[in-house]
């Protein structure tokens, strides 16, 4: 088609500033809601390109709204950026790669937006490993108008289609009362009991569940000293499903299990939501097929496994559910040992390999957005199978609750 091979030109030109640009933000991994230096960097970037620029989106102090292109457009394209790291790990997820991909392709196919009569968003997505960013962002209306949303996020494998799955964060308490572990254990009530009996209430529970279903916590806070007996204990639990009503059957299942735990030890428990729920991945295939063309056209084979296995949960599912979506992978290593929240990942992802899978990205979703703004067919097809989609996910809603 015609302006692919000048966007891929365009990609190459702008190379070494979205390399530096992940380098930067590689090197100053940021947690949460603190990303404040990545925000920065990243805005200062788009703005340099003449990208009208909302610091400050959705009320978030490190997400943005970057756009460009036509005052009323055929179409608008968003592409997600994120930047948040983890604890201890750094940049283990390749969120500095997402970013400078999403800004690469948004660079490559700004010049062709007049001619296309297009508009590209670049909507910057602060908090994705922990209290759902995106969530906040789709409930202020930032997705309002889009016709859809892309993202590639780094892995082990190119495929196109994964599941995530739907997640709830628990932040749990226990209180009980202390006093002195030797010489008066029998006039204490042991908070950490109750913890440790917490996970073995969930470890029986287990066995009993879906394949899909997923339980797994920490402890945060387990006493101050071991001749005292400790009067508060605490831990964090995510629990995740495919689906939604499963997941709601599970929270009621695990809540059971930590109630139970307080009142086998006599402790005092709290239970409290960590964020905003996670919902699962609504795949659009009419658009991932047309990722997949383009990727293939750069040269890369697809090595799709099974959709259901090998999961996490993003709260780019939430995104999802109010506007066609895809997230597909790029490889960085080709290893499969290589995966997400390791430090081998975290070493690729500042590397030549991660270097290499950014630049493949915002070319590959460059190509993309160009088809989409090019081709009104191909856009009514994204469009007709997402609402179709839509009245499917509605039935069976209906049906769960009759």
């Amino acid at each position: 088609m015609q302006f692919k091979g000048e966007i891929v030109k365009a990609v190459d030109r702008v190379a070494d500033e979205l390399v530096a640009t992940s380098h930067f933000l590689h090197q100053h991994p940021e947690l949460a809601y603190e990303e404040r230096e990545a925000a920065q960097r990243l805005t200062a970037l788009l703005k340099a390109r003449n990208f009208e620029v909302i610091e400050g989106a959705g009320g978030l102090p490190t997400a943005f709204l970057a756009r460009a292109g036509v005052e009323r457009p055929s179409a608008t394209i968003a592409f997600l950026a994120e930047y948040d790291a983890l604890p201890s790990l750094g940049h283990a997820c390749g969120h500095n790669l997402i970013a400078a991909g999403s800004i690469g392709a948004a660079l490559a196919i700004q010049p062709f937006l007049a001619r296309l009569g297009g508009q590209v968003q670049v909507i910057g997505c602060p908090a994705e490993e922990r209290g759902g960013g995106k969530i906040a962002l789709v409930k202020a209306g930032l997705f309002a108008g889009v016709d859809a949303a892309l993202l590639v996020h780094p892995s082990n494998k190119n495929e196109i289609f994964k599941c995530a799955l739907a997640m709830r964060a628990l932040q749990v308490e226990f209180f009980g009362k202390s006093s002195h572990a030797a010489a008066a254990p029998h006039l204490g009530i042991n908070a950490l009991d109750a913890v440790l009996l917490s996970f073995s209430n969930l470890n029986a529970l287990r066995q009993q569940l879906r394949g899909d279903a997923r339980i797994h916590g920490i402890i945060t806070d387990g006493g101050r000293a071991p001749n005292i007996i400790p009067d508060y204990a605490a831990a964090r639990f995510y629990i995740r499903a495919l689906d939604l009503h499963y997941l709601k059957d599970l929270h009621r299942r695990v809540v059971a299990c930590l109630e139970a735990a307080a009142q086998a030890t006599g402790a005092r428990v709290v239970i409290h939501d960590e964020g905003e729920e996670y919902h699962p991945m609504r795949f659009n295939r009419a658009l991932g097929r047309i990722f997949q063309t383009n990727l293939e056209a750069l040269g890369e084979q697809v090595e799709q496994t099974p959709e259901d296995q090998e999961l996490g949960s993003t709260d780019v599912g939430n995104v999802s559910q109010v506007v066609p979506t895809i997230q597909p992978t790029i490889a960085l290593t080709g290893r499969s040992e290589v995966v997400c929240h390791t430090v081998a990942f975290a070493e690729a992802a500042g590397g030549p390999a991660g270097d290499r899978a950014l630049l493949l990205a915002a070319k590959t979703l460059a190509m993309t957005a160009l088809d989409l703004f090019a081709d009104p067919a191909a856009r009514r097809a994204v469009r007709e199978e997402f609402e179709k989609d839509g009245e499917e996910v509605k039935g069976e809603a209906a049906g769960d609750e009759a």
